[in-house]
């Protein structure tokens, strides 16, 4: 069971057959298990782990990837802290706020859900080394998707205000992010970014 680290009733159902929710509900209570949102619960014995608002932000919103703000101040591009895991699915927008963090999901289209990366963790349990992945936006994919969901407002008189470090955007990877806006069929954007990143519009 504890590998589970965090699971749903499904999973639970998955190991013990038919079980009863009022089962889930004395294991709460007994502090056996912590409840993050409905239906989805995580092992006492997790509380504490590393990167543990990384393995919420995937499970309790299936697909999904951790982009835009989260992996921009992770990679340094932007210089603010950022305490939402945000991230990007295919189903509605959703936000979660929650006794382990605020999660917010951005809904994307089917083909531009893509540009993600599995991130490997490793979880230590008393010895007992657990090895979990995770999506989380490609550097090039979370810049992207930070203006795409911009789109409809964001103008050249934003752009200083978002603080980027040149140094980090320098790493960005040009033919992989233009294959993303290619995707998109979104001109503003691609004017944005071409602007942000100081060369030519590509035509």
């Amino acid at each position: 069971m504890l590998s589970f680290v965090i699971f749903s009733y499904e999973d639970i159902k998955g190991v013990f057959g038919s079980i009863d929710r009022r089962r889930i509900h004395e294991w709460t209570q007994k502090g056996y298990i912590h409840q993050i949102i409905k239906g989805y619960y995580l092992f006492r014995e997790f509380r504490e782990i590393e990167n543990l608002g990384l393995l919420i932000s995937n499970k309790i919103y299936e697909p999904s990837y951790l982009s835009m703000e989260f992996v921009l101040s992770s990679e340094g591009v932007i210089p603010e802290a950022v305490y939402t895991f945000t991230a990007v699915g295919t189903r509605k927008t959703s936000s979660f706020s929650t006794p382990f963090g605020d999660y917010y999901y951005h809904s994307i289209k089917n083909n531009l859900f893509s540009g993600y990366e599995l991130k490997k963790l490793e979880i230590n349990l008393s010895g007992r080394v657990l090895e979990r992945f995770v999506r989380v936006a490609c550097l090039e994919k979370a810049f992207f998707d930070f203006f795409y969901f911009r789109r409809r407002y964001v103008s050249d008189n934003d752009i200083p205000g978002f603080r980027f470090d040149p140094v980090v955007l320098s790493r960005i990877n040009k033919n992989r992010l233009y294959d993303f806006i290619s995707l998109s069929g979104n001109r503003k954007i691609e004017i944005t970014i071409m602007k942000i990143l100081n060369q030519n519009v590509i035509t």
